[in-house]
């Protein structure tokens, strides 16, 4: 998905082989799932490729960088824009680049933030909005594994807090939503298939441009320690004066991160939500952290237990609306129960 500020359109993808991969169904086994994971990781990219995008009548052609990726930007006139907060973009491949490939189109869509919001939220998604244990590695690579998107299992309440962010408390308000994470391209699919049968709204996932097969796993640490920061920055610059609510975890460096995004935009960035993942050393830093940031620049990094928490605070700085603390609790029940059962 791309995304527009209502004139200017930024527009990024991938050209990644097409390798079968079809949608999860109820009841696939977990070796199908396994066998599906391992296929994602061993797909090839491909560089120096002519894209072709074509968005409210305007036609660009891109090359893809040494990872596959391409970035594209359009603009437009605020009258050149239909209503209607998502708009479409195809997209075709001008040149053979493959024996078997296919011709036709793909489809893509972009979110525009036509009418200035309440705020926009950027979160996490590994152990902010999905059960990762992106900490422990052998439960991480267990869940990643043997799950796929139907099976993968969200924090309890999360899909109804985030319905409630994106509605406000603003009359007729649209606050848009972004994914910011540390996943490879090749996950879109997945990401974007968990997000969607949970329930959450739907928004832009802001992936890393890396090499992405398994063979290249040594290089993952130098494209990870820049690429969250880069996104918020980009994102903070691109929305000009819109104001962010961040939400990540406590598990890898998103307070730090935030933090860095906080000092840079002082006065942009509303709250901070930290999923606290209950490691102690790790809870006594965010502390320290949090404190230098409300006196410096009177932004509150709230460490929360669970999603209850952070819609409390919400609604206290009024955020979203008080009346949809209900559809949190009773949401929460239900993942509970979900979770409970798929354990048993």
């Amino acid at each position: 998905m791309g995304f527009s500020n209502g004139t200017n359109t930024f527009i990024t993808g991938a050209v990644l082989e097409d390798n079968g991969i079809s949608k999860p169904i109820e009841g696939q086994s977990k070796w199908k799932n396994a066998r599906i994971m391992f296929m994602r990781y061993f797909i090839d990219d491909f560089a120096g490729v002519e894209v072709a995008i074509n968005y409210l009548g305007k036609t660009k052609t891109v090359i893809t960088n040494k990872f596959g990726v391409f970035n594209c930007t359009f603009q437009h006139s605020v009258k050149e824009i239909p209503e209607g907060v998502w708009q479409k973009a195809t997209y075709s491949l001008p040149g053979k680049i493959h024996p078997r490939q296919k011709p036709g189109n793909f489809i893509g869509e972009v979110m525009v933030v036509r009418h200035k919001p309440q705020y926009g939220v950027i979160s996490d998604i590994d152990d902010t909005i999905l059960i990762s244990y992106a900490t422990t590695k052998l439960m991480k690579f267990r869940l990643m594994f043997l799950n796929n998107a139907l099976t993968r299992m969200p924090f309890e309440g999360v899909s109804a807090f985030y319905q409630s962010l994106q509605l406000g408390t603003a009359e007729g308000a649209f606050n848009p939503l972004f994914y910011l994470s540390n996943s490879e391209w090749n996950l879109y699919d997945l990401l974007y298939e968990f997000i969607d049968f949970n329930r959450i709204p739907k928004g832009p996932l802001l992936l890393r441009e890396m090499e992405i097969r398994v063979l290249r796993f040594w290089k993952m640490m130098e494209y990870r320690k820049n690429h969250k920061i880069e996104k918020l920055r980009q994102l903070m610059n691109f929305f000009g004066d819109m104001k962010f609510i961040l939400i990540g975890d406590s598990g890898q460096k998103d307070p730090e991160v935030y933090s860095a995004i906080v000092r840079e935009f002082p006065g942009r960035v509303l709250a901070v939500y930290i999923r606290d993942i209950g490691i102690p050393q790790k809870t006594i830093r965010i502390k320290t952290i949090s404190e230098t940031m409300n006196s410096e620049f009177n932004t509150e990094m709230i460490l929360v237990k669970d999603t209850e928490a952070a819609a409390k605070h919400a609604i206290m700085k009024g955020f979203i609306k008080s009346q949809e603390m209900g559809h949190i609790k009773t949401e929460k029940i239900k993942d509970q129960e979900g979770r409970l059962s798929q354990e048993i």
